[in-house]
């Protein structure tokens, strides 16, 4: 096998705090988690998503402040469960 077929792909998880599910690098989190998030917070991360940004990792700023929105949510979500 050649070092261009032994490359390894880095791991992505899920996003939620906790969460080691594996998911494709595109992706924020797992099925399950990602359907535990309020509908306006699944839009807002699709709607700042740039397609590459999980490759070049160049999120924007924009898809920053959803993501740390995301984490407060969770945070909040999971001191009341």
């Amino acid at each position: 096998m050649s070092s261009a077929e032994q490359t390894i792909k880095p791991v992505h998880h899920c996003h939620w705090a906790g969460c080691r599910r594996e998911v494709p690098p595109a992706m924020w989190g797992c099925k399950a988690h990602w359907f535990k998030l309020p509908l306006r917070l699944r839009n807002r991360i699709w709607k700042t998503y740039r397609p590459g940004q999980e490759i070049d990792k160049t999120p924007s700023a924009e898809y920053l402040a959803v993501a740390r929105e995301v984490q407060d949510w969770i945070a909040e979500h999971n001191r009341h469960v």
